[in-house]
């Protein structure tokens, strides 16, 4: 077997018993390959322990290395096989870090995550109120929130102005169908607007932040509902900011 993969082969654990054997006498009997293996089981340390700088400098030492020796044979072209092997874990680890953090940020938003209920009712009135409303409501309270949405399109078409609770609603709507983007982008719109649904603007779109990985304006989000003193979701407001911090 080549001996560059015999040492991929060790690095990833997979070596049968005779490729075993065969590593083992190399090891004991080719200085040469045993440095390179020293190296390679040094960066495979570096980052798997996330040790970025040791990281870097096994890479430099590596590099140095390679420069300064003749002794290689062109068969064995062990910095290419380094680098390689240092970027398959490299990314595999990058990978699972994402894939962990996408699970952690889902998790949370899950936890903490509820449809608002129906408050409109009777309170918001407009020259289009009354039956699209009515219609509008008993849509978004039996989940059917593309209906919803369309009709509250229909309501707001007969204000001169877009009503900022029934935008409140379009973006909840939005979010209970999975459409965060959507959603964030019209509250950020109204959050500065006079409505009586600030603290629940800056609670939904602290956790939208969330989960699309948005963790310092997740934490800004949060902490303006604690120096505002919002009443709405303080056990679950201060609990999100310890898990952030």
């Amino acid at each position: 077997m080549d001996t560059d993969e015999l040492i991929q082969k060790y690095i990833h654990g997979s070596l049968s018993e005779t490729e075993q054997q065969q590593f083992d006498t190399l090891l004991a009997t080719d200085p040469e390959f045993a440095n390179a293996v020293a190296e390679y089981e040094n960066i495979h340390a570096a980052i798997t322990s996330h040790e970025k700088d040791d990281l870097k400098a096994q890479l430099q030492q590596l590099e140095t290395t390679s420069e300064t020796t003749n002794a290689a044979k062109p068969s064995r072209n062990y910095k290419r096989l380094a680098i390689a092997i240092v970027l398959l874990l490299f990314f595999g680890l990058l990978g699972n870090y994402i894939i962990q953090q996408a699970n952690t940020n889902e998790t949370l938003y899950a936890t903490y995550f509820e449809p608002y209920p129906n408050a409109l009712q009777p309170v918001t009135r407009g020259p289009s109120d009354g039956k699209l409303l009515t219609e509008a409501t008993r849509a978004y309270e039996a989940k059917n929130y593309e209906e919803a949405i369309k009709t509250f399109d229909l309501i707001q078409a007969g204000f001169d102005n877009p009503n900022t609770e029934i935008s409140f609603y379009k973006a909840m709507s939005l979010l209970n169908l999975g459409k965060e983007k959507e959603a964030l982008a019209i509250l950020r719109e109204i959050k500065h607007r006079k409505t009586r649904f600030t603290p629940q603007i800056y609670w939904y779109g602290a956790l939208i932040h969330i989960k699309l990985d948005e963790k310092e304006k997740a934490l800004k989000a949060l902490e303006y509902m604690k120096t505002m003193n919002f009443s709405f979701k303080i056990k679950e407001r201060d609990a999100l900011l310890a898990k952030l911090q």
